[in-house]
């Protein structure tokens, strides 16, 4: 929560019992006055687009899918309630502003600071009279802090929120978040300079509301998910997450958060009990003071019910897996720290491969936290086999094999029949000799050595030369050397300073990236003491002096496969999704690693005091560490550090004096560490079909399942595919890079479905194939969030001329608009807390005042006679 419960407690319980008050003395207004609101005419229509144009913004949009995360399905239906009474809250608002109205030069303005001030009397206190004040306690004074109080909600509100977060929307679709404030800031400073260009926009306001209702809509109704479950969640949700449905995970909480979060998101979305709808210019001239505000009462109703609800149920529809795991628990994998699976997750474990059943969870099932990534191809293997007469044999699938009788292979590869084969070369190279006095590497020529353009070097430590993010990659040149039929090639590091002898002395390799081995496969019937009778394939007349081999290759952990060489490229790795996960082929959804709550157990120190780790760009902008306590994670250290690239690899220096020496504060008896604090790394992935993933050794052995060659038991799944320059971890190659999710499961927690705010907005629109709905949503979340800057730059600057003076509000619009700007650098958590704290002195001094005046001037009519 941006406020302290106390604050939050003060402003929404104020909200309703202001609303409540004045509900009861308009005697129910938002239902009296309807018709009237909805049969206006031009007049009060205009009075409609001036009102919209500054309460359908970012507020609204956002602050639904804010009020959604944090309180659940049933902050919504409790937006709906707080929209209620704040329809109540505008209709009596816009009546005393219109009877306040007061003459401003050539004009008469209405103004809530003009009711506060002008309707309600000097309070004599004769304690004051030592201060020479004794009236200081009147409306004038309550009209001068509030048009304080509103100048700062203004900038935070009405300019950095709007800029903020639809420029995250904006970006979620390709934009560019400092472009985004940039036009919108230059469009609202020419709307406030240009009286017209401002009447115009605001005429758009309306326009931008049907246009963003109607994306919203078309998303709906090409998302996965069901629009009316979505609602009953809403509708149920009123009543607070079930403790159940808390254990499971659900958003939000009970009835207190739920309606705590609906009304204070309610609060920002209407802007009702602010005071706001007060200095609405279109209100000025307002000829019918009762269907004024009549028709502002609709505003509540499009900013609080529509359009916040619209916005929810397409997030609970097309993103429903926010802030959630969506891989398969199954084929989860033991993280680098070897870190225990949390209780939600051992639940999720024990669901596929324990029947439920927690107990029956071995010790190594208790450790699956990583995210399994295979490649998107189905190996033709279940095992090897040696012959003395074919030598080394891949054991074949059961029904890779045609049935009895086939005459073609459309139905299965057919016995004594040769087929183009492929065994993948991993990233991670080969391990090749390297020679003392010899800058270069010598092998056979063949295809796949004359493809080499890397050489790889593993981390001499055992258990991080598993992971590909410790790697360092050396480019070589490759060169064909000799006589025919006595080729080779040399392989020599493009950097001459580079020693290959001397590097394999420090780090394991080196490790030569070959190119992918392709053979031709012979099928055959054989038999195995361990397969019985099965059919096998290998390798037909081997060239006798190539440099791989089946037999090299298919034990080799250099190499996967085999697989059938159908001229495609090498495919991706790919994460399964669980069983129910059915995001549209195509959509693109945007996922987060997080590292664990006490830190990465990544890197290792150096001699120096440093903590050394490999270049993920994402880590250079850590800036804090933990020094664990070992018994009492309550005690643990946080130690800001900061990074530098110092030969290829990230240095963390410890910020602390007293810990300057990260190797020394290994060695404190009570403590560990240095572990890092690093920003979520995101990425985006691709939904893809499953139908070529293939299920892991260990979870077909869990289920009793033998290897298919055409399908498996995650054939019907979707999967994922990273959107990475590469496709599978490459490690190193000495600067900042973006490691492949891959890379970087093993050290952190993860992949979730991520998603903000707007965000949610932005990608479910992604998560349309075809993304009609794109163009609509970017071109309204615009004019949205650009009139309601406009709309609030004129009411900040009102209310600046009133607490200042004529001429203050020139001041305050240019503050208004470079506030905009640094919303492009900020996250929505500051902004909000800004705005609510802001909001909670409006809602108290506003909602006093408001009180005080239905008091004096019940019944709520206006004076002036009704005209034509």
């Amino acid at each position: 929560m941006d406020l302290t419960p106390i604050a939050q407690a003060i402003l929404v319980y104020t909200v309703l019992a202001v609303g409540v008050l004045v509900t009861l003395f308009g005697g129910l207004a938002q239902l009296r006055e309807l018709p009237r609101a909805l049969k206006s005419g031009p007049n009060a229509a205009l009075v409609r687009r001036g009102f919209l144009a500054a309460s359908v913004g970012m507020g609204s949009v956002g602050g639904s899918l804010l009020a959604l995360e944090l309180g659940g399905p049933g902050a919504i239906g409790w937006m709906w309630v707080a929209s209620f009474l704040g329809m109540g809250l505008v209709y009596a608002e816009v009546m005393l502003a219109l009877r306040f109205r007061r003459r401003v030069g050539d004009q008469r303005r209405a103004g809530t600071v003009y009711a506060l001030a002008d309707g309600i009397p000097p309070l004599h206190v004769r304690a004051l009279e030592w201060l020479g004040a004794p009236n200081l306690i009147s409306g004038q004074t309550l009209a001068l802090l509030f048009s304080l109080v509103f100048m700062v909600f203004a900038v935070a509100a009405g300019s950095m929120l709007q800029t903020q977060q639809s420029g995250v929307l904006l970006a979620t679709l390709g934009g560019d978040r400092w472009l985004v404030a940039g036009f919108l800031v230059v469009a609202a400073g020419i709307g406030m300079l240009v009286p017209k260009l401002r009447d115009f926009v605001v005429a758009l306001g309306p326009v931008a509301v049907a246009l963003y209702v109607l994306a919203v809509i078309l998303m709906i109704v090409r998302s996965p998910g069901d629009p009316g479950a979505a609602l009953s969640q809403i509708i149920s949700g009123m009543r607070g997450a079930t403790p159940a449905e808390l254990a499971g995970g659900a958003a939000g909480g009970g009835l207190l958060m739920a309606l705590q979060v609906g009304f204070l998101r309610g609060t920002l979305a209407t802007e009702a009990g602010i005071g706001s709808v007060g200095f609405t210019p279109q209100a000025d001239a307002a000829k019918r003071p009762e269907a004024a505000a009549a028709a502002a009462m609709l505003a509540p109703l499009i900013s609080g019910i529509v359009v916040p609800t619209l916005t929810a149920i397409v997030a609970l529809t097309s993103t429903p897996w926010v802030n959630q795991r969506v891989d398969e628990p199954g084929e989860r994998l033991a993280s680098a720290d070897e870190r225990l699976a949390s209780d939600a997750e051992l639940i999720e474990i024990a669901a596929v491969l324990g029947d439920g059943d927690l107990e029956r969870l071995s010790p190594d099932d208790r450790k699956r936290v990583v995210a399994l990534w295979a490649p998107l191809e189905r190996p033709q293997a279940r095992g090897t086999a040696a012959s003395l007469q074919a030598g080394q044999t891949v054991v074949l699938p059961i029904d890779a094999i045609a049935p009895e009788g086939a005459t073609d292979d459309s139905e299965g590869m057919l016995e004594d029949h040769v087929y183009p084969m492929v065994m993948r070369a991993s990233p991670r190279g080969m391990k090749v000799p390297a020679r003392e006095g010899q800058k270069s590497l010598v092998l056979g020529l063949a295809e796949e050595t004359e493809l080499i353009r890397e050489v790889v070097f593993h981390d001499r430590n055992a258990a991080r030369g598993m992971h590909a993010a410790y790697d360092l990659r050396i480019p070589v040149k490759n060169e064909v050397l000799g006589a025919e039929g006595q080729q080779f090639v040399r392989l020599t590091p493009v950097d001459e300073s580079v020693d290959l002898y001397r590097l394999s002395k420090t780090r394991d390799g080196p490790y030569a990236v070959f190119g992918d081995f392709r053979f031709e496969g012979l099928v055959t019937k054989m038999f195995q003491t361990r397969w019985g009778v099965h059919h096998a394939l290998f390798e037909v007349d081997p060239p006798p002096y190539r440099p791989l081999s089946l037999r090299t290759t298919v034990p080799s952990a250099a190499f996967r496969g085999p697989y059938f060489d159908n001229g495609e490229a090498r495919p991706p790795l790919a994460m399964v999704a669980r069983e129910g996960f059915e995001a549209p082929i195509g959509a693109r959804i945007q996922m987060e690693f997080r590292p664990p709550p006490r830190g990465m157990e990544f890197g290792h120190l150096l001699t120096s005091g440093e903590l050394m780790t490999p270049p993920w760009a994402f880590l250079a902008d850590t800036t804090t560490a933990v020094i664990r306590h070992k018994t009492d994670p309550s005690k643990d250290l946080l130690i800001p550090v900061s990074a530098t690239l110092v030969d290829g690899t990230l240095r963390f220096l410890s910020g602390r004096k007293d810990i300057a020496d990260f190797a020394k504060a290994d060695r404190w008896r009570a403590y560990t560490g240095p572990y890092l604090l690093p920003p979520p790394q995101r990425l985006e992935v691709e939904v893809h079909a499953g139908a070529r993933f293939p299920a892991s050794s260990s979870y077909l052995s869990r289920l009793g399942l033998d290897r298919s060659s055409l399908a498996g038991p995650l054939s019907d799944r979707r999967t994922l595919v990273a959107v990475h320059p590469y496709g599978e971890p490459q490690g190193s190659r000495g600067e900042l890079y973006t490691p492949h999710p891959a890379e970087l499961a093993p050290f952190m927690e993860g992949p979730y479905v991520s998603g903000e705010g707007l965000e949610r907005v932005g990608w479910a629109s992604r998560m349309e194939v075809k993304r009609s709905s794109a163009l609509l949503l970017s071109v309204s979340v615009l004019i949205l969030a650009l009139t309601t800057m406009i709309a609030w730059g004129g009411y900040g600057a009102r209310a600046a001329d009133f607490a200042f003076g004529r001429g203050a509000g020139v001041g305050f619009r240019v503050v208004f608009l470079v506030a905009g700007l640094a919303g492009a650098t900020l996250t929505v958590l500051p902004i909000l807390t800004i705005a609510d704290y802001a909001m909670l002195g409006l809602v108290t001094l506003h909602g006093l005042g408001l009180l005080v005046l239905l008091i004096r001037t019940r019944p709520l009519k206006s004076p002036e006679p009704p005209s034509a």
